[in-house]
């Protein structure tokens, strides 16, 4: 394979990756509002859209380094651009990631707390062979009200 064809491959394949971060990114901003209004269905197919599209990113990616790895520096130059925009993309990414992850376990020490409150468990604080502290999960509690 000659440079220019390695160039070329490594062109088509940033675009490729660019576009699987968009899908990534719009499935990512399905799966907060999905958690925010409780649509499980929505989240689930959402999840398993990200993982398929991962998979294949990080393919590329592979494959993107094992042709760069054989050509110089100033003929990945032209690359660059591209490589800022994913680059970019990841980013933003990883803070939606983040803000759901942070969202998520807020209202996970919220609903905690509420539950610590109303069914108090006999030992609210476990500990850990390590010292961490545990906390125990509530015992069945039926709740005769939909949210």
């Amino acid at each position: 394979m000659t440079e220019m064809e390695k160039t070329l491959e490594i062109t088509d394949i940033l675009k490729s990756q660019n576009l699987i971060l968009d899908s990534i990114i719009s499935a990512q901003v399905k799966i907060r509002e999905a958690v925010k209004v409780k649509d499980w269905k929505v989240l689930q197919d959402n999840i398993e859209l990200i993982q398929k599209k991962s998979a294949v990113f990080v393919a590329l990616d592979k494959q993107r380094e094992f042709l760069s790895s054989s050509l110089s520096p100033e003929e990945l130059k032209s690359q660059i651009p591209a490589v800022t925009q994913i680059r970019g993309k990841l980013i933003k990414s990883k803070i939606e990631n983040n803000t759901l992850g942070n969202y998520v376990n807020s209202v996970r020490g919220f609903i905690r707390g509420v539950l610590d409150t109303v069914v108090p468990q006999r030992r609210n604080t476990l500990y850990s062979r390590k010292g961490n502290i545990i906390h125990p999960s509530p015992e069945s509690v039926v709740v005769n009200k939909l949210f």
